[in-house]
């Protein structure tokens, strides 16, 4: 959407434009009241997103979707601009006489689907202009803010599966999460964050960026629970050094061993390990322990042989048995939960502990951006933040957390 007087004088621009060639070439009459309501969006969101991407990547094609199919579907996270009227709205800005948008058609192969391809656009030689003459920028533009931000995801049917999303029944559960994810979206849209890279480069970083969307998976909103979104969720831990928030250099800090304490917690048992991923014989397998763990607790049953990505990280001479053995007696107050599926609730309680921090910290004045198990923040709050963290966890979990530097 645009932000900007300058944006929305664009947008204007091409709808009167737009208006002026539908009533002479292909319209006898003006839309009714909530069918131009409809068009002026769809015309706003088109110029928004193709200047948007023209500026992060010149030349770049966007992909839609002209399936009536798939327009015409009611959908609670479609936008309100996908309706079946927009691919009449995208040819006509493509036309000759307009060219404001280039659109390359797709097509449908039902005999070989390596042959079909989705329609794209991108900014035409009118739109580029407009982009130049009002030296238009990524802070003129703003996300939607009726997108749904709480999404529910099916069961995964494998590894490769990234999960259906799920129409759902609103309840006050689902009402309370949006409500409280919102006010956080809110905080960080006024909140003064930069990004200043350490080195040069020529990727550009849209820090207007900062929408936080929560992913609940297996159709149930006690399993998962995640927060995705936003600029800095994307970059490498060095890249994060350049994110400035009230003009002051970050930190990062990281919750360690997180879902381990979570799952000792939930057990009921004293979480007494130095390190719940060095495993004795396994001490110098960590990261390989710490996925094999993992895994124990997402599968429903006894796995027999190493899972995805794990294999490479011992050696041959370990077996998958051998390795789940001496993990199951190194956590054997917790062995009964191996193999259970207890994984996505686990994941729930994390979730639950970064959204209760983000709450506390921003009653506390302070912008904190999420990843996962860590948090960004204003390097002068560390000992604030620390304290909050560890508070939190503990009132979540019922046993004592642990907060590192991520350095």
């Amino acid at each position: 959407m645009a932000r900007t007087g300058q944006a929305h004088c664009v947008v204007l621009d091409v709808r009167g434009q737009l208006h002026a060639y539908e009533m002479h070439r292909v319209r006898s009459r003006a839309r009714r009241p909530k069918d131009q309501l409809v068009f002026e969006r769809q015309v706003e969101a088109l110029v928004c997103d193709l200047a948007h991407r023209e500026i992060t990547k010149p030349g770049a094609w966007l992909a839609i979707s002209f399936s009536k199919q798939v327009l015409g579907r009611k959908d609670r996270y479609r936008p309100l601009v996908l309706t079946e009227t927009l691919p009449a709205i995208v040819q006509h800005l493509a036309s000759p006489e307009m060219e404001f948008v280039e659109i390359v058609k797709g097509l449908h192969n039902p005999f070989d689907a390596t042959l079909s391809r989705q329609t794209v656009i991108r900014a035409g030689r009118r739109l580029r202009e407009r982009i130049t003459e009002g030296k238009l920028a990524l802070d003129d533009f703003g996300l939607d803010k009726t997108q749904e931000i709480v999404i529910l995801k099916d069961t995964k049917e494998d590894h490769w599966d990234t999960g259906k999303w799920l129409q759902y029944d609103e309840t006050a559960e689902t009402f309370s999460y949006r409500n409280e994810l919102s006010h956080i979206n809110e905080w960080l849209e006024e909140a003064d964050i930069e990004y200043i890279p350490s080195y040069e480069s020529n990727t550009v970083i849209d820090t207007t960026d900062r929408k936080l969307r929560r992913y609940f998976n297996n159709n149930c909103f006690a399993h998962g629970g995640r927060l995705f979104g936003g600029f800095w969720q994307h970059m490498t831990r060095l890249s994060r050094r350049g994110v400035v928030i009230d003009g002051k250099s970050t930190i990062t800090l990281d919750y360690g061993q997180m879902i381990a304490r979570i799952l000792y917690g939930h057990a009921g048992a004293p979480f007494l390990l130095d390190d719940a991923y060095r495993v004795p014989n396994l001490e110098g397998y960590r990261d390989g322990v710490k996925k094999v763990f993992s895994a124990m607790l997402y599968a429903d049953r006894p796995l027999v042989r190493m899972p995805q990505g794990c294999r490479d990280l011992f050696p041959t001479k370990f077996s998958y048995a051998d390795v789940a053995e001496k993990i199951r007696k190194f956590h054997y107050p917790v062995a009964e939960f191996l193999y259970t599926g207890i994984g996505p609730i686990l994941t729930y309680q994390e979730s639950k502990v970064l959204l209760i921090v983000l709450t506390k910290l921003m009653e506390q004045g302070i912008t904190a951006l999420p990843i996962h198990d860590a948090v960004i923040v204003a390097e002068e709050h560390q000992d604030l933040t620390v304290r909050i963290m560890l508070q939190v966890f503990k009132d979540v979990s019922g046993v004592d957390g642990l907060v590192s530097l991520d350095t």
